[in-house]
């Protein structure tokens, strides 16, 4: 009868082995960074999991100084999905201001745009509107005062 005790306790150790492997498989990309790495608080939400939003959404910090807080504004970027989530992005970070969209889903509205006392312009070389005029450089873009639409 010693037979089956032996085998029985192989048997759960196997077990108890192949979970532990299974555990560490989460724990493979936090060993791969510093600890220190690990336990820096991030500058914006979004730091870890996607670190374009992360530019982007410091771009959007970056501007608040300079908008008063319920200005109506729109952002403009290089393509629709940057514009986008800038978009969102700023709906969140300006709770007292109006964004309007320029592109929503990938389908433009410049009449909604058109009303925008500001342009939050993120990574373009120059103003939409050559007539606006620059309230401040910061990283990554630029905010303009439009023209008022006649």
């Amino acid at each position: 009868m010693s037979g089956p005790a032996p085998d029985r306790a192989r048997r759960a150790r196997l077990w108890l082995a192949g979970a532990l492997v299974l555990c560490l498989f989460p724990l493979m990309p936090r060993l791969g960074r510093s600890l220190r790495e690990q336990l820096r608080l991030p500058a914006t939400p979004v730091d870890r999991t996607h670190g374009e939003w992360a530019r982007e959404w410091l771009f959007l910090e970056s501007c608040q100084p300079f908008l008063p807080s319920n200005a109506r504004f729109t952002v403009l970027a290089a393509d629709a999905d940057t514009e986008m989530a800038l978009y969102m992005m700023a709906i969140g970070l300006f709770p007292a201001g109006q964004p309007l969209p320029h592109t929503y889903y990938g389908m433009p509205h410049p009449e909604q745009a058109a009303a925008a006392q500001y342009s939050l312009e993120y990574r373009k070389s120059a103003p939409e509107n050559p007539r606006a005029r620059l309230i401040a450089r910061v990283p990554d873009g630029a905010i303009y005062e439009r023209p008022p639409t006649p």
